[in-house]
């Protein structure tokens, strides 16, 4: 074996030598020089060269086949060095590796639906169980974060396709859970204006980064759930529509958030609803529309910027944020609103800091200048211009960053410095969450783990943008 793999595999004294001798067995010439070179630019060799032994040992025909693929063994090792959860999942399924497809562009919610119908039928059942959900993820993971570590994406794309793979799972597991009370309950209704009945829908509303399609690899999902009027049910065992959603708003959170022996699918977090926490889980639409128009704070208002409907029946929803748009972005707002929210978002923050005392470890979100700071930056100037200029209304905070600097609320100079700040600190939060699957934000504080959090974050940078490629 070549002296520069040896020398990354025994500059930690904890290595084994039988671990080259494992990976060395059968390669060709071509491939060594291969592995070689991918090792001197991985991140984390160490870590790579200890997973690709434990495939060679535990999946040696798949390690053959992967090993004997250019693309194979690329993918391989920038997975190995920089998630530890996702390598574990190789070591169980390395078929995930070789059927990664469609590497060069972004996949919709509606293929991810699709990908999750197929998968689903290996697994029949009337609602997809926890553990198959957070199956799924995982392995769809896997193509994001290669596609983010070798340069096929950028932070956008990444953001926008995480979140497409929520709203897939988002919608199928809403109208799978739908169906089975609908089975036991009958189709909720209601009387229209009319006096028509009327089938009752309930919108899933995503609030916060999956609301503005800017989801993390490990982030909460914030989710409110509307539904259109309140009536009955039209089965034999009938029930109110408020009780029916209660039903299937509860049993859907409990099956994204249950954890499994492959993690959680998604924490839901519906600590934002009307009400917050003392709030039905579930509310009509006539009961949002007056929560909104008399009751709702300003941090409140401000929060649905990035509301959207993300699953379930969108007319509750649409209807809903409709009714927002104008009390969000009212063309008399001076900053006084802006400056009540502030306050609030301080109060928070000093709460925030009481429970981190003593903790040494930098938090990128929430210190000063750091994510959190950027994103209410971006709303603030979004609410008091919004009214005036539609065009600045986005959920997306690097996409309203863009507008707010074409309309000329920034100057180039501090679109620049924002922009940069927010992709350094995203792509930053990124590595932190995918290492372990873990949702934390703060800095490692032993040298070596920052050392490695550091390289990376810069082997992305430091290559020229990669093309596509396919398994041969």
């Amino acid at each position: 074996m070549s002296s520069v793999l040896e020398t990354t595999l025994f500059r930690q004294p904890w290595r084994a030598r039988g671990e080259v001798a494992a990976i060395e067995v059968g390669l060709s010439a071509s491939t060594q020089a291969q592995l070689e070179m991918l090792l001197t630019s991985a991140a984390d060799p160490d870590a790579a060269v200890h997973y690709l032994a434990s495939l060679k040992q535990q999946q040696p025909d798949a390690f053959g086949r992967l090993a004997s693929s250019q693309t194979g063994l690329k993918y391989l090792i920038a997975v190995f060095s920089h998630s530890r959860f996702l390598s574990d999942e190789v070591l169980q399924n390395p078929q995930w590796v070789e059927q990664l497809a469609e590497m060069d562009r972004v996949l919709t919610a509606s293929e991810y639906k699709k990908r999750l119908g197929k998968f689903l039928k290996l697994r029949p059942a009337e609602i997809p169980n926890a553990l198959s959900l957070a199956l799924f993820r995982r392995q769809q993971i896997l193509r994001i974060l290669l596609r983010d570590v070798l340069g096929l994406g950028a932070l956008s794309e990444t953001t926008e396709e995480l979140s497409n793979l929520a709203d897939a799972i988002l919608d199928v597991s809403y109208k799978r859970i739908r169906a089975q009370l609908i089975a036991k309950h009958g189709v909720p209704e209601y009387v229209d204006e009319d006096g028509e009945r009327r089938e009752c829908g309930m919108s899933v509303i995503a609030l916060g980064k999956l609301g503005g399609r800017e989801l993390n690899y490990s982030s909460d999902v914030d989710l409110m759930f509307v539904y259109k009027a309140n009536g009955e049910t039209n089965g034999e065992h009938k029930i109110s529509n408020k009780e029916f959603y209660k039903k299937v708003a509860n049993q859907y959170t409990d099956l994204l958030s249950t954890y499994t022996a492959e993690g959680l699918c998604y924490r839901v977090d519906l600590r934002l609803r009307p009400d917050g926490r003392l709030g039905e889980v579930s509310i009509s639409l006539d009961g949002a529309k007056s929560y909104y128009q008399t009751r709702a704070r300003d941090w409140e208002l401000q929060m649905l910027i990035k509301a959207r409907v993300a699953a379930g029946h969108p007319q509750a929803g649409r209807e809903l944020l409709e009714l927002a748009d104008p009390l969000i972005y009212s063309t008399t707002l001076d900053f006084s609103a802006v400056e009540a929210v502030s306050a609030t978002r301080e109060r928070i923050s000093e709460k925030l800091n009481r429970k981190k005392l003593g903790k040494s470890a930098f938090d990128i979100k929430l210190a000063p200048g750091g994510i959190r700071d950027i994103e209410f930056l971006v709303q603030c100037l979004q609410r008091l211009h919004g009214g005036r200029i539609p065009w600045v209304r986005h959920g997306g905070t690097m996409l309203a960053l863009s507008r707010l600097s074409d309309k000329d609320m920034l100057s180039a100079a501090e679109f620049g410095r924002l922009m940069s700040s927010y992709r350094f600190l995203r792509n930053l939060e990124h590595r932190l969450q995918f290492a372990e699957d873990r949702q934390t934000h703060t800095l490692p504080t032993s040298p070596r783990d920052l050392d490695l959090l550091a390289k990376k974050s810069t082997s992305l940078a430091a290559r020229p943008p990669a093309r596509s490629f396919c398994m041969s």
